[in-house]
């Protein structure tokens, strides 16, 4: 999905309830972009880029444990956890998860 996509689906999450704000800091700053051209951030409205945020969880988990970051690790297991849960599901059924 896209970083705008993850952040709607954040925000729909959030507001029905599913999970909580605390639960999406570490989603959160992987829909961060900078443009390594200009330093700037990189409007989400126009950056069509698909990202396997799982996958880049993971790598970040490999960073932090590399770094002896251990709190960090266990942020990004939690995001792979909680997108695990919803991963697959249509819509509908992410409406009536929990």
């Amino acid at each position: 999905m896209t970083r705008q996509e993850m952040v709607d689906w954040m925000n729909r999450q959030i507001r029905n309830g599913r999970i909580s704000l605390d639960e999406t800091s570490s989603l959160l700053s992987m829909t961060m972009k900078v443009s390594v051209a200009t330093g700037q951030p990189v409007d989400m409205a126009t950056d069509h880029e698909h990202i396997n945020f799982i996958e880049r969880a993971s790598q970040g988990i490999e960073w932090a444990r590399s770094h002896s970051d251990q709190q960090l690790a266990e942020r990004l297991q939690a995001a792979i956890e909680l997108m695990q849960r919803f991963q697959g599901k249509t819509t509908e059924e992410q409406t009536q998860a929990g």
